[in-house]
């Protein structure tokens, strides 16, 4: 019985990966269009596109679901896909976000399925050790040729702490052990010269003749992203990160907020860091239908217990001693903006035609913003409404290339 013959790659064994690709010519950063686009949060059941149980939206039962999402918004030219750090849900594993999936195996996956997309992995600080994640990142840096993108989060969600049997610190805390840690990811990542091997001895890790070779494919390293509402969480951004997600709650007083934080970053040093939004997109081909179906999404499907539970862990870092039965008997509770808010998962609400959600983005850009994450309700329409729909009014008002 003869052997099959053996399929030979085209790169020379010599060759070495490590380093070969600058991190600032990404198409995140340096790509041809002046607004960029993220798909968030298609790592969890409903996504980002907010609390609620209406049709078509994630079910992360099938792992052809996501990738199937990842290729076609790599087919379409957006530069991003970006999950979400979720380790629980927040009212049981059958409601929104109740099914997660791990963000590093989730990012190695989609970064063997696409071509040209930025793939991230979400990475809360406090739940994985930076000699682990600064690892897996390079490995996912070579599984995609250069696409791996780092999500850093200090974490917020006191149940999932204790799930992993932590207290959650406080704030400003959180941010210092995200400092040391990234620092210690940024070392592994960083060529050492002739010293391969570097010890650590810092507040919140030990490290002991630490090394991770092979580097990544991107110097100095991965694409860095991370959010920055707060000074502590600026501070970070400013000395790790390429990208600062920043909190903006209307696309009409967006101004006053990016001028602040560019401002910020400016005088820290940092007239590169790019600033990004978080926007929630509804577009239909009337207004009407788009207020309709934002009825439909909250009103007749919203979970509101979930998304009630989820204010109070904000608020108070535990919702175990809500009783819904009691606080359901109110209804008024469902005019609340900021309960609403928590709906569709904090995201700023861009809901209309796609000439309304264009001059939604126009107003962002105008402000400073490079580019967005967007959540999704029906994810698959989605990707379909902004390839064919959003993208070429983009493109003529020279937002896209």
């Amino acid at each position: 019985m003869s052997s099959p013959e053996l399929i030979k790659s085209d790169v020379p064994r010599e060759f070495v990966a490590d380093h070969t690709v600058e991190r600032n010519q990404r198409p995140m950063i340096d790509g041809p269009n002046k607004f960029k686009f993220a798909i968030f949060g298609a790592n969890v059941s409903t996504g980002q596109g907010g609390l609620t149980l209406a049709e078509n939206t994630i079910k992360l039962g099938n792992w052809d679901e996501v990738r199937g999402l990842a290729e076609k918004a790599d087919a379409y030219g957006v530069e991003g896909f970006i999950p979400i750090a979720r380790w629980q849900g927040l009212s049981g594993p059958d409601r929104p976000w109740g099914r997660q999936h791990e963000t590093f195996t989730w990012a190695a996956g989609l970064a063997a399925a696409t071509r040209n997309i930025q793939i991230f992995a979400t990475c809360h600080v406090p739940f994985v050790h930076p000699l682990m994640a600064a690892k897996m990142s390079a490995t996912v840096d070579h599984i995609s040729g250069g696409r791996m993108g780092l999500n850093a989060v200090a974490g917020y969600h006191q149940p999932e702490y204790k799930m992993f049997g932590l207290e959650l610190p406080e704030h400003d805390k959180r941010y210092e052990m995200a400092e040391e840690w990234m620092t210690i990811v940024e070392r592994l990542w960083s060529d050492e010269g002739e010293e391969f091997e570097f010890d650590f001895d810092g507040e919140f890790f030990t490290l002991g003749g630490a090394q991770a070779y092979p580097k990544p494919v991107q110097s100095p390293g991965p694409m860095v992203m991370s959010a920055g509402a707060s000074p502590a969480g600026q501070k970070f951004a400013f000395q790790h990160a390429n990208i600062l997600f920043i909190m903006v709650t209307d696309v009409n007083n967006s101004k006053p907020v990016t001028q602040k934080v560019r401002a910020n970053a400016d005088q820290a040093g940092r007239p590169d860091l790019d600033l990004w939004a978080g926007v929630h997109i509804i577009c239909k081909d009337t207004e009407k239908e788009a207020q309709d179906y934002v009825k439909y999404v909250v009103d007749e499907k919203g979970d509101w217990e979930s998304a009630v539970r989820y204010q109070q862990i904000i608020a108070s870092g535990d919702a175990r001693s809500m009783r819904w039965d009691d606080f359901k008997r109110n209804e008024d509770f469902k005019q609340d903006e900021s309960i609403r808010t928590f709906m569709r998962a904090g995201l700023v609400p861009l809901v209309g035609t796609p000439e309304m959600i264009v001059e939604g983005l126009q107003k962002l850009s105008d402000a400073g913003i490079a580019g967005v994450c967007t959540g999704l309700v029906d994810y698959d329409e989605g990707l379909d409404r902004l390839n064919e729909q959003i993208f070429p009014l983009m493109r003529s008002a020279g937002l896209r290339a």
